[in-house]
């Protein structure tokens, strides 16, 4: 069955959620957890993804759809973007942000930032993650930059072996802390891809 790959659409900010959360390795609950009472992380993500504005917005996000349903997603921005706001800081308790400080301060300066891919996991090793990078990287060609950066867990080897394959390079280590829930150990890499001309 072929694969389609697109912009998300507003309605499928569940299942965005659902592998956003996945690729997050468990940052996500660890920032998320127990701060609205009855809501999952991944309902508390979805809400945030069918914003029409902002970073995390379904609208940064490209899928991939097979039998019309979504089984991989690759949500990027521009990386003067990421980095913590004043709407995490009323949102998020201080003491998980201080955990996440190097974190949301590492970017490499004017380029197009791959925040989260996922792909589900009956899915993976059949090319749509390595898809969804190329299909970014022409996101960034459309918005006018000539660099792809990422951030990825210095543990990940599959992940890190797939961002090689596609031309990226590891920048400098980036800290993060061990925390509750988070299931990765060393903390992260910022990696760059050059985009050719």
């Amino acid at each position: 069955m072929d694969v389609i790959y697109r912009p998300a659409r507003k309605e499928e900010c569940p299942g965005l959620a659902e592998l956003s959360h996945l690729a997050s390795g468990g940052v996500a609950d660890f920032l998320f957890q127990g701060l609205l009472p009855g809501l999952t992380t991944v309902e508390i993500m979805a809400h945030g993804l069918t914003q029409e504005q902002g970073s995390h917005s379904y609208r940064n996000a490209l899928v991939a759809v097979r039998g019309g349903e979504v089984v991989g997603m690759a949500l990027s921005f521009d990386a003067d973007r990421h980095g913590i706001t004043e709407q995490m800081r009323a949102f998020f308790p201080a003491e998980r942000l201080a955990r996440m400080e190097d974190f949301y301060h590492a970017r490499v300066e004017k380029s197009w930032f791959l925040d989260a891919i996922g792909v589900r996991e009956d899915a993976q090793r059949q090319g749509i993650g390595g898809h969804l990078i190329e299909r970014t990287k022409e996101r960034a060609r459309q918005h006018g930059r000539s660099v792809v950066s990422l951030i990825a867990f210095a543990d990940n080897e599959p992940a890190l072996a797939l961002y090689r394959r596609h031309g990226f390079e590891v920048v400098r280590p980036v800290r993060l802390d061990e925390a509750p829930l988070i299931s990765h150990q060393g903390g992260c890499l910022l990696l760059r891809c050059d985009l050719e001309e």
